[in-house]
């Protein structure tokens, strides 16, 4: 019995080598730079997406720039639980009011630049109604901020690829 033992793993083990190795030299890269070259490139179209103030707008060199502060934006019962963890008011208060509560802790201002072909969306363009989801060109959106974010108070979302800001959609607060 030692014998078929020996002359199978004899057998066995140089051949569970062999096997370990080429696909270890296929499926592995060849060097570190590789995996690198290979991560690095696969997040490299990655689109982030963030709530956000905009402190302002301005041409520079031609190109668009905006300065972004970004926030935490809660509604329902997530906008209560973080409420209760901020706020340092009575025991009748347990819940945000009108049902969204906003977080601003980091003081670090966000500058990117605005692609030409960035998509801009309003809820209230208007003062006096809401349009949900409004396309609108970047002249009205410029215009809208002139006008209605003087202070700095209304949160969009914006969405950023590879540095250059791709959309900006207003939240709308009741």
């Amino acid at each position: 019995m030692k014998k078929v033992l020996s002359r199978v793993s004899n057998l066995f083990f140089p051949a569970l080598i062999c096997f370990v190795f080429i696909t270890t030299m296929f499926f592995l890269p060849l060097s570190s730079s590789d995996a690198f070259a290979k991560s690095s490139v696969s997040t490299h179209n990655v689109t982030e997406k963030a709530t956000t103030y905009i402190t302002s707008f301005k041409v520079i060199r031609g190109k668009l720039v905006g300065n972004f502060d970004y926030i935490q934006w809660y509604f329902g019962k997530d906008a209560d639980r973080e409420f209760l963890k901020d706020c340092k008011c009575s025991k009748e208060m347990d819940h945000a009011p009108d049902g969204y509560w906003i977080r601003n802790v980091n003081p670090k201002i966000r500058t990117y630049s605005i692609s030409n072909s960035a998509q801009y969306v309003l809820q209230t363009r208007s003062p006096y109604s809401i349009k949900w989801n409004e396309k609108v060109t970047k002249s009205q959106f410029l215009s809208f901020l002139k006008e209605r974010n003087k202070d700095h108070t209304i949160p969009f979302h914006i969405e950023v690829k590879n540095g250059v800001v791709t959309k900006i959609t207003e939240q709308y607060i009741p």
